[in-house]
């Protein structure tokens, strides 16, 4: 269930403008494949998502298919284009994979969708939760195997790569010099990948993004809004 402090304001519990019936099934499902997207970098060439308990029994009714599938292809949730989403990735030849889990629910929650792209030999998993009012939290991001845990709304920023760890730190030292407010670092490594993310209290400036990108050209960073 939602807490209070998830929502950062009145229009979080509202909702955007939005195409279909629920917030929960659409907005927070545009929200939920974007971050996949985001964490991604590009279009993907492979699609499949996973659905669990709410999602996975009114998905089709409720629009999340077409939601979650505009949000991968980078639509907002205003954008018209999502009545027709499948469609243009499918004219785009993106081969496309709805499941409809019976197991245990990975993400905790009934509104869970775990996004899996493909592009170019990069393999990402976002697992997500559509709280209500648009607002989603993520429960874990996976890079080529490397995976974080986590149970935290937007902002979120996504540090992957194959340097040092000492690297990584100094980047999120640079990051905090200069200004950045984090909740919380969530670290992990696998098979000589690092990823780390970190929990924002509030948005990265574009500047700011712009400059430590730059600096450290060597570790992919991502913003996910």
């Amino acid at each position: 269930m939602a807490r209070t402090a998830d929502y950062k304001s009145a229009f979080d519990i509202i909702g955007p403008i939005m195409i279909g019936p629920s917030s929960s099934h659409t907005a927070g499902a545009v929200r939920i494949g974007s971050a996949a997207r985001q964490v991604l970098g590009a279009e993907p060439d492979k699609i499949s998502i996973s659905y669990y308990e709410s999602f996975a029994e009114t998905h089709a009714g409720h629009g999340t298919d077409l939601a979650i599938i505009a949000g991968i292809l980078d639509f907002s949730t205003e954008d018209p284009r999502v009545k027709t989403s499948i469609q243009i990735a499918e004219e785009k030849g993106i081969p496309i994979e709805f499941i409809e889990e019976n197991g245990d629910n990975v993400g905790e929650h009934p509104n869970t969708a775990v996004v899996r792209l493909d592009k170019d030999g990069k393999h990402v998993e976002v697992c997500g939760n559509s709280i209500g009012g648009g607002t989603i939290k993520l429960r874990s991001i996976h890079v080529n195997g490397a995976c974080a845990l986590m149970n935290h709304t937007l902002p979120i920023l996504v540090l992957y790569g194959e340097e040092s760890i000492r690297e990584f730190n100094q980047c999120i030292a640079t990051l905090i010099e200069r200004g950045l407010k984090v909740n919380e670092e969530i670290k992990s490594q696998k098979d000589g990948k690092t990823i780390v993310a970190l929990h924002l209290l509030s948005p990265i400036t574009p500047e700011l993004l712009a400059s430590i990108r730059e600096e450290y050209k060597s570790i992919d960073i991502t913003n996910i809004i």
